[in-house]
């Protein structure tokens, strides 16, 4: 069993090699990014990210899932390196690694979204938005299509204020939760 100084040091190792990736990535340093994010992958999930990338989105869930408890706060640093993978990949011209990442980023943060009672909170939906102009919809899994169902019915949920304050449209929300129309997900 896993203690939670255990857990919350290897968040900071995580949070430690992920800041030196991001060093890296503005620098130019690419391929030494890119390791470093693995390591930070790695470090994280405590298996190689080849295999960690192999893993279905449940299935990885499931490894940051304890007593029936998504861990938030792994969950919040693991969406982040994929979103950095996503950007590194982007940038390199690897479309398909660069949807990948985005749309495994996009499924952890919608997670961490729905695991809460309370609304999510404006940091997280820029997050969510930012991937979500990233991914290609028609090709992401039904899981995260279901996901972005739910995350955006919790928002049409929030009031016009809140919504604004996000940079939302309660009409462009409408718009996209049409869009991902129930019959396209069997």
């Amino acid at each position: 069993m896993l203690t939670e100084d255990y857990i919350m040091r290897m968040i900071n190792q995580a949070l430690a090699v992920l800041l030196t990736a991001l060093g890296l990535k503005r620098a130019g340093q690419l391929s030494e990014a890119q390791q470093s994010f693995d390591q930070a992958l790695e470090t994280l999930l405590g298996l190689k990210a080849n295999l960690a990338n192999q893993l279905d989105d449940h299935l990885l869930l499931d490894m940051l899932t304890f007593l029936g408890k998504l861990d938030i706060d792994r969950v919040l640093v693991l969406a982040d390196i994929y979103r950095e993978k996503a950007e590194l990949y982007t940038f390199q011209g690897q479309h398909e690694n660069s949807q990948f990442a985005a749309q495994r980023s996009l499924r952890l943060y919608l997670e961490v979204a729905l695991a809460s009672e309370a609304r999510p909170n404006v940091e997280l939906i820029h997050k969510i938005e930012l991937l979500r102009l990233m991914v290609d919809v028609p090709r992401m899994p039904v899981e995260t299509r279901l996901a972005m169902l739910d995350y955006l019915d919790r928002l049409l949920a929030s009031g016009d204020d809140f919504l604004a304050s996000a940079g939302l449209s309660r009409p462009q929300l409408l718009a996209d939760f049409s869009s991902l129309d129930a019959h396209d997900l069997h």
